[in-house]
Order: structure tokens, then sequence, then C-alpha cells
């Protein structure tokens, strides 16, 4: 029997854009984004939704 998977969307944390010269990758997160990111970490812990990584 297959097994049925879940495919969760997020985006991405809040960036700062304080340096507009910097491309997406290298910029960091806003205060919002550095305060948001574990909240999303720890709800998706909470509802049993981890990764599959393999």
């Amino acid at each position: 029997m297959a097994t049925t998977k879940q495919l969760l969307l997020l985006r991405h944390a809040k960036s700062s854009w304080d340096d507009p010269d910097l491309i997406d990758f290298d910029r960091p997160l806003s205060g919002r984004g550095l305060r948001a990111a574990p909240l999303v970490g720890r709800e998706l812990v909470k509802r049993g939704w981890l990764p599959d990584l393999a």
C-alpha cells in the first residue's frame, strides 16, 4: 500500500531591505522575520509536520 505524503508550502520569513544592493540570498531577516521563524518551527513540531529530508 502506498504511503500518503503531505506537501507543505511555506513562505520565507520577512527579510530586511536596509541594503537594497544585497542579493536575496545574502539578505538578513528583519526583526519581524527573526521573531516569526521560531514560532513557525514550533508550530510545525506541535502538529507533527516534520520534513523528510531523504
